[in-house]
């Protein structure tokens, strides 16, 4: 109100000063012109009407000031009592403002804090504070398909004897948390472990790039230690814990792993008391080809044009409609068998062949979505770290976007989580890059591990797309619920649209609609097809 009152009274003052003014010169040009009495009256009466329209007018803007201050303050009454903050008399309106603006950026800030948190949380055993069973068969896929892993490893199920009535509850929990410290302990000397929970009893521990002697030390170490520990001091029976383990290869289905874990574990509990048992021999496995008949393999495969693309629509949860064609491809094998991409791509990573098949890829789907860009929706191609951190790759996308053979706006290029948050001081100006050049950005497989998106605060991204992991029987678990969720909230004032990939049944459909997915892909909908197609061709 100060405000108002102090430019009410600088109005009257210049309203008098003008009308002065006026009133002087219309008498000195009286007296310089001599006109006459009624032409003086005459020229102080349109003074005074212009004056007193002048009046009007300043106190038709005052009174609009008053209502607008009226509303001012009492929005700032609402803010203070919505925020709940303190009522100084002695405040000034800025002062209240500038409480407002540090309340709502403390809010926001806590927002943020809080979405990371549902993310995170939904992956924790929150009584163990390690990972859940559903973030161990995430880093499960991640291990036995990622062409940046190790090649071989061991999985460890360690599971603890069921507690008997006298030593349920806290004590079988306290056994539990000492058997996660001694892992911690083991795993801290290796480079690349990972430590979860499967169930009330069982544990689970993963050492990437293990060999078959030492993973057979390692389980005998293992057993010693934890069935000697101090927490099981108490315990009246000798037999407290059982150990199995099997070794794995990259490519290997996560449940043939998972059951020969599992039979080694029955295997140890025949044994008798706190035995170990490993599948070491690899029984029944498919010999490895070695990295010489991979590279003649692949190499003769890129010449004779033995790389079958195959496209898998992703479908909008609104309309129905499709949004793009993810690109797969398949090897034709010289041997005549279908072999799929999670066996001979990282074959071709280790060969140092992964560039020229993406280049090779990009080519023949841009050629694809060239027939007719009009009808088809784009296609999204996965991108190699390789490709992405190699300059001759650079050099070559450079030359085919200068010759028009590729139509960045009809593609989108996707980059796996892992790779984005492992290499991503590298990878930030190259993904801007190719933003800038016209391409769509998309992140995928996200879900599979628990540490802070900061990509997307500072990249341009359409899309990301949760790991089938994260999506399996959705409907049944809470904690993969809870984690989808909190992703779609996080992402929403972002405008980054999060799409469901594995979609199987109808169940997890329903479910993933409910939290706010905004599109799918997998068998639900559609097989891999052959070409791309149309809405209309689906149907």
């Amino acid at each position: 109100m100060l405000l108002v009152n102090n430019l009410r009274q600088w109005m009257r003052l210049l309203l008098l000063v003008i009308l002065l003014v006026l009133f002087l010169s219309s008498n000195l040009l009286y007296a310089l012109m001599s006109v006459g009495l009624v032409g003086l009256i005459l020229l102080n009466a349109l003074l005074l009407a212009a004056a007193s329209a002048l009046w009007w007018l300043f106190s038709y803007q005052h009174k609009q000031l008053q209502q607008d201050n009226a509303l001012l303050h009492s929005s700032i009454v609402q803010l203070e009592q919505r925020l709940e903050l303190p009522t100084m008399p002695a405040q000034s309106k800025a002062e209240i403002l500038q409480q407002v603006a540090e309340r709502i950026s403390h809010l926001v800030k806590r927002d943020q804090e809080v979405r990371h948190l549902v993310r995170v949380q939904g992956l924790i055993d929150h009584e163990l504070e390690v990972g859940n069973r559903v973030f161990f068969e995430s880093k499960l896929q991640h291990y036995l398909n990622d062409a940046s892993e190790p090649d071989t490893g061991a999985l460890y199920i360690i599971q603890l004897s069921q507690p008997d009535a006298g030593h349920a509850g806290i004590k079988h929990l306290q056994r539990l948390r000492g058997c996660v410290d001694i892992l911690h302990g083991l795993a801290a000397g290796y480079s690349d472990t990972v430590l979860a929970r499967l169930s009330d009893n069982d544990l689970a521990l993963l050492v990437a790039g293990l060999s078959a002697r030492d993973m057979e030390k390692l389980g005998d170490r293992m057993a010693t230690l934890l069935s000697r520990a101090s927490c099981f001091a108490e315990c009246s029976q000798q037999d407290v814990l059982h150990i199995g383990y099997a070794a794995y290869q990259r490519g290997e289905a996560s449940y043939q792993l998972l059951s020969e874990a599992d039979m080694a574990l029955k295997t140890a509990q025949l044994h008798g008391p706190n035995a170990a048992y490993g599948l070491v021999q690899q029984e029944g496995k498919p010999l490895a080809k070695g990295s010489v008949w991979w590279r003649s393999e692949l190499s003769k495969a890129l010449q004779e044009q033995r790389l079958v693309l195959t496209f898998q629509p992703v479908f909008s949860w609104q309309d129905g409609e499709i949004l793009q064609h993810e690109v797969l491809i398949r090897l034709q094998s010289s041997e005549g068998n279908t072999v799929p991409a999670a066996i001979f791509l990282p074959m071709a990573h280790n060969c140092g062949l992964a560039s020229q098949i993406d280049q090779h890829v990009l080519l023949k789907a841009a050629r694809l979505c060239a027939v007719d860009s009009r009808t088809y929706s784009r296609c999204s191609i996965n991108v190699s770290i390789q490709s992405l951190l190699d300059p001759q790759w650079w050099q070559w996308l450079e030359q085919m976007l200068l010759s028009g053979q590729l139509e960045p706006e009809q593609m989108a290029l996707e980059v796996t989580e892992h790779h984005m948050l492992k290499h991503y001081k590298q990878l930030k100006a190259r993904l801007l890059k190719l933003h800038k050049a016209g391409f769509t950005l998309i992140v995928d497989q996200v879900g599979l591990l628990l540490e802070t998106a900061v990509y997307a605060e500072e990249l341009p991204l359409e899309s990301v797309k949760l790991h089938p992991s994260v999506v399996r029987n959705i409907d049944q678990h809470l904690e993969q619920q809870l984690f989808v969720r909190g992703l779609v909230a996080s992402y929403a004032g972002k405008g980054i649209r999060v799409l469901a990939t594995g979609v199987e049944l109808e169940q997890e459909w329903l479910t993933l609609q409910k939290l706010g997915i905004a599109g799918g892909q997998g068998f639900y909908f559609s097989q891999p097809l052959n070409q791309i197609i149309t809405q209309g061709q689906l149907q």
